[in-house]
């Protein structure tokens, strides 16, 4: 154990220590094109939040104030280069180890015991990123055009927030609320990843400073929901027309109906677009075909970059979209347990919508998604400037007592800005504002049951969207972080944040206290 002790002294001193450093461990090869990069990254919680059962109708007896110390992120990364036109990058996660399942990390409702997992266990240690990069312009002369393509599992290009390397290069602790339920709906993947690939072309000038213009493409096509496993698999095994689900529960669903039920009936593919103008110094790192934005770059870009993106999946089965699906056990809205009422405790939350099992018409009914995203960046120095806007879009959702099909238009908003006080010392300082808001499309229909985005319920649903559903939810950040030198490979992040919400308002601010460190 003293010797372990003593490498991992030893390691950690070189990777604070070694000047501008970009890799902990780098494996060559005789020739300078094959090496191998291994990082090892670790993003720590303390944080403080006021919670009780008032905050969500699923936080049964929870304590009023909390303090609790977790592994937010948890990343092992080995990427590289085989030649001049294949590169890769391969990463694996582990999220939320150790956390207390109340502290959301966006103050909302608890990640339930299936994506929480254990060490190894669960669904919590997984693939994160693979990303295997083909360099088109270093296989063909493209006439100083960047093309590349990339397919595996990579991180999605769609929209600024969710590209980046959130928790590792980005201004505040965590990525905003409104970025993650897009990102849970729109992507089929709560980290922004699919299976798929796109490809991108780059373009720019030799102007020096803004009169420097980068144009980038982004053409993406991903796998959809089918053949997705879902959390209640096993439940549904063994099943026959004579057996009744939920327990004293009629349901005129058989084995063959459910089944149905954990995926797709169609191959629905997500498409996406994304293109960005660059004025002064572009962004990502060409030589690697590393194309991820970082909100803070500690004085090293005086830029601007503009960017929009679409993203459209047609034909997604309702019941894959909606909360409250499946024979899972789960709660009520009011708090009550009961089994095959589905529950944000056994997956992740997407939205309430009218049961599956208990409504054929929901059963297959195509709902088609679009995603419509602007976002700018102001890099000038020591200053960071950031905007993003957009709209998740469901079309055609199938609605209970109406038989008629409604859209669902949910918007989102994000502001931040930044400022370095000490750019030439290694020990940099940044204190920094976050504001945004979720504003949820929630409908009610004949009987004033409510519907829509699940992570906005605080009540039953029956009841309403004024006492349901909390509105309009606004966050603002104010904070600081350190970082030691701009290789950014150790850093502290303290912060607050408020919430507050348009009804029934709850709360639930919080004070996180974040240590990161990459190796």
């Amino acid at each position: 154990m003293k010797k372990l002790a003593l490498a991992g002294a030893v390691l950690g001193a070189a990777a604070l220590f070694t000047p501008e450093p970009s890799h902990a461990i780098r494996v060559l090869s005789p020739s300078e094109d094959q090496f191998l990069d291994i990082n090892f990254l670790i993003q720590t919680w303390f944080r403080y939040q006021k919670i009780s059962d008032e905050n969500r109708p699923n936080f049964i007896e929870a304590p009023e104030n909390n303090f609790d110390t977790s592994f937010r992120r948890i990343r092992f990364r080995m990427g590289g280069s085989y030649n001049k036109w294949f590169k890769f990058n391969f990463v694996m996660r582990l999220n939320n180890t150790g956390r207390d399942a109340y502290i959301a990390p966006f103050g909302g409702q608890p990640t339930g015991y299936l994506r929480q997992g254990g060490l190894l266990g669960g669904r919590n240690f997984a693939l994160h990123e693979l990303d295997l990069i083909f360099a088109i312009n270093g296989m063909v002369d493209t006439k100083d055009w960047i093309i590349d393509a990339h397919l595996g599992f990579p991180r999605v290009p769609l929209g600024r927030e969710q590209y980046g390397r959130t928790g590792f290069d980005n201004l505040e602790s965590d990525r905003t609320f409104a970025t993650l339920r897009w990102t849970h709906l729109t992507v089929a993947n709560v980290t922004g990843r699919a299976y798929g690939g796109f490809l991108h072309v780059r373009k720019g000038t030799k102007g020096e400073g803004f009169r420097q213009i980068t144009w980038d493409g982004f053409v993406g096509i991903f796998d959809g929901f089918k053949g997705i496993e879902q959390p209640w698999d096993e439940t549904v095994r063994g099943l026959d027309t004579t057996d009744t689900y939920p327990p004293g529960i009629n349901v005129n669903c058989d084995a063959a109906c459910l089944s149905q039920l954990r995926s797709n009936s169609k191959d629905s593919f997500l498409y996406t677009f994304r293109t960005t103008l660059m004025f002064g110094k572009p962004e990502g790192k060409p030589k690697g075909y590393n194309w991820l934005y970082r909100d803070t770059y500690l004085g090293k870009r005086k830029g601007v970059t503009l960017g929009l993106s679409f993203a459209m999946q047609n034909d997604i089965d309702q019941e894959l979209i909606s909360d409250t699906q499946g024979p899972a056990p789960g709660l009520r809205g009011n708090g009550n347990p009961l089994p095959g009422a589905g529950s944000v405790q056994v997956r992740v939350p997407y939205m309430i919508l009218p049961n599956p099992v208990a409504n054929a018409n929901v059963r297959n009914h195509p709902v088609d998604m679009q995603m419509y995203g602007a976002d700018l960046a102001i890099h000038y120095g020591p200053l960071t400037l950031i905007g993003e806007i957009g709209q998740h879009q469901f079309k055609g959702v199938w609605l209970s007592n109406t038989n008629t099909s409604e859209d669902f238009k949910n918007k989102w908003y994000i502001a931040k800005a930044a400022w370095v006080l000490n750019p030439g010392s290694v020990h940099l300082w940044e204190p920094y504002v976050s504001y945004y808001i979720w504003d949820p499309d929630i409908k009610e229909d004949s009987s004033g049951v409510a519907y829509g985005d699940a992570a906005n319920f605080i009540g039953p649903s029956n009841q309403g969207k004024d006492n349901a559903t909390l509105g309009k939810i606004k966050v603002t950040s104010v904070g600081i972080n350190y970082w030691y030198d701009r290789a950014k490979l150790l850093g502290w992040t303290l912060e607050y944040q408020k919430y507050d919400e348009q009804r029934n308002e709850i709360d639930n601010d919080a004070i996180t206290l974040q240590f990161r460190f990459v190796f």
